[in-house]
Order: structure tokens, then sequence, then C-alpha cells
């Protein structure tokens, strides 16, 4: 079984759902890209029905608050479980090394001496770099920089599904052009959008390196993408997101578009 367990999917600052992240689940053996902003992905983990003790591999595209905050609870929980016997083997996280360097000082800082004795014992880190490779639950993945505006370091990654089809997470900002030769004919690819095309005077996306839908629609179907999965979005018209996301979408993309909800599951 292949398939995505959609923790969250709104931005920064929104209220109405969890910031985005996921579960990329091969075969029950699971890749949680994101951890959110806080304590609450311990809750979105139970809510689909994954036991947190199974989950031994985390990726973190970057250090902004609402992609990174939730590896502290989590951490702060899986340290006390193999404390308890209840989790087995080591915690890989892969990230770059400015990501490494503030989870290892906050840990150093906050987290009890047992506790942290326990995280120095049972979790590695990979500092990524683009174009580097890792086998991560039976996925061969290779890193992808995706070349963000700001000055900080973002990281995606490119894997091959065990369906064949091709997968790609393109972390919270637009796909690169030095990217699109990674991306053309992809099967799955996760794209960022901030709000729709007429709120874009509004929200202003493009000054904070996001896209509107239509941005990112029209991008993807020059790529020849087959699947597009639009989050990482405004949480203004939540109960109308899918509807009028999809739609706006559709207007100038031909293959299938997913905006999904928190605790929604992609099949892959």
């Amino acid at each position: 079984m292949e398939r995505i367990l959609v923790l969250g999917t709104g931005g920064g600052l929104t209220l109405n759902c969890y910031n985005t992240c996921f579960l990329l689940e091969n075969n029950e053996k699971y890749l949680l890209v994101d951890t959110g902003a806080g304590a609450q992905i311990l809750n979105q983990i139970q809510n689909v029905k994954v036991d947190l003790n199974n989950i031994h591999d985390i990726f973190i595209s970057h250090k902004h608050v609402d992609h990174l905050l939730g590896i502290f609870p989590l951490l702060r929980v899986i340290c006390q479980n193999i404390y308890k016997n209840k989790y087995a083997g080591k915690v890989n996280i892969y990230c770059a090394k400015e990501v490494r360097k503030i989870i290892e000082e906050f840990i150093l800082q906050t987290f009890h001496g047992m506790h942290i004795d326990i995280y120095h014992e049972n979790v590695i880190f990979h500092d990524i770099q683009d174009g580097q490779e890792y086998s991560i639950i039976d996925y061969q993945v290779k890193i992808l920089n995706l070349y963000p505006k700001e000055d900080i370091v973002q990281f995606g990654f490119q894997t091959k599904l065990s369906n064949g089809k091709s997968f790609a997470f393109l972390g919270d900002i637009p796909c690169s052009e030095k990217n699109y030769d990674k991306i053309q004919n992809a099967d799955w690819v996760c794209h960022e959008v901030f709000c729709m095309e007429a709120e874009n005077e509004i929200f202003q996306p493009h000054k904070i390196n996001h896209s509107t839908v239509k941005d990112v629609a029209e991008n993807m179907q020059k790529l020849g993408v087959k699947n597009l999965i639009l989050w990482h979005t405004k949480d203004n018209c939540i109960q109308q997101r899918k509807e009028l996301y999809t739609q706006e979408a559709k207007q100038y993309f031909s293959g299938n578009v997913y905006v999904p909800n928190d605790l929604e599951v992609i099949e892959l």
C-alpha cells in the first residue's frame, strides 16, 4: 500500500487547519515530511491511526516555524517511549545543517538530562545536500535543492514509488526553473499554493515567494505533470477550499487535481 496520510494543509498562520505536513506510507513504513508548528502533530498522527513508534524517518524541508517546531514534542515523546522500551530502533532526521543546529540547540536547552542522553544515543542526523540519495522506507530518495529566493536553505525530494510512478515534494515555494527537467512528466507533484488568483491583490503571494492556484496549474500543465496535490494554503475559505481551488486549477491543468483537507488519505 502506497499512500499519503495528510496531517496538515495550511500555511504558516492558519488557525482552521494544521500546518502542511504528511506521512508518505510504503507498506506500513512511514516517512514523516515536515512537522508543523507544534504539539498538534502528535494528535494528527494519532488521528490517521499510525503508531508513532513505527515512524523512524523524518524529513524537514527548512527552518520556518510552521515546518520545524513540531519536531520538538515529537522527539520528546519518542525519547520517553525509548526510555519505556516502547520505541525500538533509531530515528533518522534528514535536514539541512542549519536546521540540525537549531534542533540540537533547542533540545540541549529545554529537554530533561535523561532525555538528552537518549536523544544523543538514538537520533541520527543526515545533513542533506542537492543530489544526495538515501534509501528511506524502501525508496531511493533523491534530494532536491528548491532554490528559495530568501536567504535560507530549502530542500525537497523526488523518488520512484514501488508501483513505478514518480513522486516529487517541492516544499512551500514555487517550482524553480532549475528543477523543471526533474519535474517534467512527473506522475505526482506536491506543490504549495497560497490563494486563488482573484485573491492575488489581497494576499500578494508573490511578495512572499508563494503562488496562486492559477500560477501552479499553468506551470504544471506545461511540465506535463499527471497528478497535482495543492496545499500550504490560506484558511479563509476552508469550507469551500477544495471545491474552489480544484475548480480554478482545472481551468488550466488537465491532469488530476487533489486539494486535500487535514487527515485525508491520497492513494498513490
